[in-house]
């Protein structure tokens, strides 16, 4: 007789985890469905054999679910584009503050990749608007750091 469902310890051994390791997962929202009766933990084995095949893969290429960049994209890394534009590397690498600013930048599987021909016009872009809306950016050479607005000021046009 075939069981229709196994517990979290059952499950943990069938695949060589930690029973802490699918509690972590039923806390975040991973894994497979489950179904909880009082303090008891059961995973339908219907639940457990889809969630199997799901993370099934016949190579790497195929767990990259976000953007493949063709070979002519000529996409860096955000050190080099703050070595070529002088712009703080927070500002690269912070990705609230790269929304907010509306920075375009290229996710290739878990990294974060720039077009440095599209930061350069974005950075053009904000310096016409700081100039259209009468923004001066003061220097203070004393200053060991720079403002972003005078970053972004000094940016080649």
């Amino acid at each position: 007789m075939q069981k229709i469902a196994i517990n979290e310890n059952e499950l943990a051994e069938r695949w060589g985890i930690s029973p802490k390791t699918l509690q972590r997962w039923r806390s975040e929202g991973r894994g497979p469905r489950y179904l909880k009766l009082s303090k008891r933990v059961t995973y339908p084995m219907d639940e457990v054999l889809s969630f199997e095949n799901r993370a099934l893969y016949e190579s790497t290429w195929e767990r990259s679910n976000q953007v493949v960049a063709s070979p002519d994209a000529n996409l860096v890394s955000a050190r080099e584009v703050a070595t070529a534009t002088s712009l703080p590397m927070y500002l690269l690498t912070h990705p609230r503050l790269r929304e907010a600013l509306g920075l375009p930048c290229v996710r290739v599987g878990k990294l974060v990749r720039f077009n440095l021909d599209e930061v350069m016009s974005w950075a053009r872009r904000c310096s016409k608007e700081m100039e259209d809306h009468g923004i001066e950016v003061d220097t203070d050479p004393k200053a060991g750091r720079r403002s972003l607005l005078e970053a972004i000021a000094k940016l080649p046009a």
